[in-house]
């Protein structure tokens, strides 16, 4: 017997990205949490657990069997499920359908959308192709404009400065467009980042949202983090590795005083939850092996006691800083050295203003 398939009109993960289509995702939500296209809706055919049972079937059984099981879960839910379709469909962008690789979730519920009225388009290679994109682009990217790096010891003000960089109207001087790489990891990068953090980010989550920044560059010039190859448990793309190390390197200052008293309000540990109390524990032990005991014993007394900013100003003076030092500064020859103050904003304001010389020669230094 012949088989059939039904054709269903399709795009490229391209054409579905920057067309203006309203991606509908129907891979199970396990799938969808560990990557997804940004903007992207998920409407699961199958659970996890239906997906993994559909799974079985097709391993065991065949084809046809995993299909007979899969409507077996659908059907019950079906009108609800196609009620869903319809009220995302209706916001008004044209549906484009995305699964793992362009197969049998995506193209049934662009038929079953097409029964209610609604010309929905499938994403040929599905998620799986979408993947291949981002990795291709991310590989491909070179800077086609000016980059500045901001390095800076552990509390310095340097996630404030790109915060408030990133909303710097135009004033006749050239517009930054900011990067927060670790705003984008979920984490800020120390033993201690992932702490007091919305979420945890994986590789492939990461690797979206980083090239969803590179593609749609606004601004005469980038400001990135001066960061390692590694944010917390995320790899930076070796483009973006490179964008950091080639950057005008600037250093963000402040005292040790400013800085411990900026991350004890940043991370607010008298608001820490059980797990985030043992997370901190466990990680000052790891810190503790490169201290002498004696120091490592004091800065957990004073943890106990709720003297946060005590803690937070040995581990800068003990741990932070010393290891910052070797990594970042010793032996780079830094363009500008910036002190921040009190006000982020004013802080931005003043650093836009001395970066521009090196962004615009022609102004002058």
């Amino acid at each position: 017997m012949t088989k059939v398939s039904v054709q269903v009109p399709a795009i490229t993960v391209e054409e579905a990205v920057t067309g203006g289509y309203a991606i509908i995702d129907v891979r199970s939500p396990k799938e969808f949490a560990e990557s997804h296209a940004v903007g992207a809706v998920n409407l699961p055919l199958l659970g996890d657990r239906e997906r993994a049972e559909v799974g079985k079937a097709y391993k065991h059984r065949g084809a046809a069997a995993a299909r007979m099981v899969a409507l077996d879960f659908v059907s019950a839910d079906l009108p609800s499920y196609i009620r869903t379709l319809k009220a995302v469909a209706s916001r008004g962008s044209r549906p484009a359908v995305m699964c793992w690789r362009g197969g049998e979730r995506s193209r049934n519920v662009v038929m079953l959308l097409a029964l209610i009225g609604v010309h929905a388009v499938q994403v040929t290679g599905g998620y799986k192709a979408y993947r291949r994109w981002v990795l291709d682009g991310l590989e491909a990217w070179t800077p086609d404009r000016p980059t500045v790096t901001l390095f800076g010891y552990t509390g310095a003000g340097k996630t404030a400065l790109l915060r408030e960089l990133r909303t710097l109207a135009p004033s006749g001087r050239p517009v930054p467009y900011v990067i927060d790489l670790e705003g984008l990891a979920l984490h800020r990068g120390s033993l201690l980042g992932g702490l007091h953090q919305p979420g945890t980010r994986t590789q492939k989550q990461f690797d979206v949202l980083v090239w969803e920044a590179l593609r749609r560059i606004e601004g005469d010039y980038l400001i990135v983090e001066g960061e390692g190859g590694r944010i917390g448990n995320v790899f930076l793309p070796q483009s973006v590795g490179a964008l950091v190390r080639d950057g005008i390197p600037v250093l963000v200052t402040a005292s040790v005083k400013e800085r411990a008293a900026r991350i004890v309000q940043e991370y607010r540990p008298e608001r820490w939850a059980p797990q985030d109390v043992d997370r901190f524990r466990a990680a000052l032990r790891h810190i503790g092996e490169r201290l002498p005991p004696e120091e490592t014993a004091a800065l957990s007394r004073a943890f106990d006691d709720g003297r946060f900013y005590d803690v937070v100003q040995g581990l800068l003076v003990a741990y932070y800083d010393p290891l910052y030092q070797r990594s970042s500064v010793e032996g780079r020859d830094f363009a500008l050295i910036f002190e921040t103050g009190q006000d982020p904003a004013e802080d931005a304001v003043r650093l836009a203003s001395l970066i521009t010389p090196f962004i615009d020669p022609g102004t002058g230094r």
